[in-house]
Parts: C-alpha cells; structure tokens; sequence
C-alpha cells in the first residue's frame, strides 16, 4: 500500500469517523490508488489517520461486503481482484435501477425549479477540456445522483453505490482508457433534456444507450490491465458480440 495516500486531514473528526473511512477506502479502490491485490496494512492506516482501529475495522466490512476488499482470517487484507461475475451483477442493478428512476425523473420534473443538471454539466465540460479524470467520474457519479433525487426517491442511489463497486472500478478504469469524455457528456445532455421535457420514453432509451456499453469496456480493460482481474475475466474472450456476452451474463 503507498504510504503517503492517507493523512490526518483527510478527515474531519468532529464527525463519526466509520463512513468518512469507508468513502476514503472505497474512493481509493475505485480510482486504483489502492489497486487490486494491494495489502490493506490496518496498523498503518490508523497511523496514518491518526484513528483508532474500530473505525477502520468497521469500514473494511462494510468493503469487505461489497466485494472490493479480500478477507482472509489469520492472513491478509486486500484489495480484491475485479471479477467479472460481480461486474456483469453490478450492471444488472444498475439497469434495474436507473431505467426506473430516470422514467419517474422524467415524469415528476419540477420545471419551476432550478436546473439541477445545469451546474454538473458545465463542470464536466471543464474537467473534459482539462484532462481531470478524478474530477470528471464525480461528477458523471453526480448526475446519476441527482436522478435519483428527482425521481422522489434519493436512498435509491445510496443502495445503488453499495451493489455497483466492483462496475465502478472498470466504469473509473474506462475514462482514460477510451478517452469517451466528450460522448459522455452528450449522452447526459440528452438524458437531461428528456427529463425536463417529462419524455419518459427518450429518457429510458438515452439511459440505455449511456449505460450499455459494458461489453466493449470490458474487452478493452481485461486487455489493458489483466492483473486487476480475477481468473473469470477470460471467458470474455470467448464472445464475439453483445449478444454472446448477454447470454452468458445476462
């Protein structure tokens, strides 16, 4: 584990410190600052934080949970390798839930209200044109949040974000990987007018083009950076198409 990625000011500790590790960790995992197969050293971690080990116990369950972080009594604790059975299940959720949510977005818009997409938009421009990667996945992570929020249902996300860890290290891997930042961009502007103009069937079928691609991203990325994946990874190479890949995984 690098051992300057934590310091005491990442923290506010006038705040319970258990979620504030867990988004650290996991932020850490998803960007690939800790990388698959890395050592989760607790003893340095609390150093580091300057906290006790309660804190950081309780949040490598929790990531532990969710398949990012590698267990193994009496042994080690690391960062798990990307399966791609968690990913493909990842994925399901995903599509479950954001083809939801983005039709009731669609159909309890507020449009006296203030653009809530508006802002996010114009940042992911900036982060695009200034190569910010780190930057520019919060945001995309962002506007999925904020439909989830106008859908009337914002705890959605929250249980969405705990199922899709495993997605979300290749969705943060895909960025520079396939340099797709200005397509992104116009496939959440279209997301977006769709729900302002209460079109719920644009707004499904938007989401479903944005979202959809995860057969060639994964192609590419098991190519790029085999040793981040689990063994499963290879069966990849045995479909030809979308439609081999969805009748093995989905």
């Amino acid at each position: 584990m690098n051992a300057h990625v934590f310091h005491p000011e990442m923290l506010d500790h006038r705040l319970p410190k258990t979620a504030q590790v867990y988004d650290l960790l996991r932020n850490a995992i998803i960007s690939l600052r800790l990388q698959p197969g890395d050592v989760i050293n607790e003893k340095e971690l609390c150093a580091q934080l300057d906290i006790s080990r309660t804190p950081l116990r309780e949040a490598i369950l929790q990531l532990a949970s969710q398949k990012l972080i590698n267990i193994k009594p009496n042994s080690s604790t690391t960062v798990s390798l990307i399966k791609l059975k968690d990913v493909i299940e990842g994925q399901l959720v995903r599509e479950s839930i954001e083809y939801r949510t983005v039709r009731l977005a669609a159909r309890f818009y507020e449009k006296d209200r203030i653009d809530p997409f508006a802002t996010v938009l114009m940042r992911q421009k900036f982060a695009s044109e200034h190569g910010s990667v780190d930057e520019f996945y919060a945001l995309d992570e962002e506007f999925h949040r904020i439909i989830c929020e106008c859908s009337g249902y914002p705890n959605l996300w929250r249980l969405l974000n705990g199922a899709k860890g495993q997605l979300d290290r290749v969705r943060r891997m895909a960025f520079p990987a396939q340099n797709h930042f200005p397509e992104v961009i116009k496939e959440h502007e279209k997301i977006a007018s769709a729900i302002r103009a209460s079109n719920e069937e644009e707004a499904v079928e938007a989401m479903r083009f944005h979202i959809e691609s995860i057969f060639e991203t994964l192609q590419i990325l098991t190519k790029k950076h085999p040793g981040f994946f689990a063994e499963d990874s290879a069966t990849i190479t045995n479909c030809d198409s979308v439609e081999d890949f969805k009748r093995l995984y989905a």
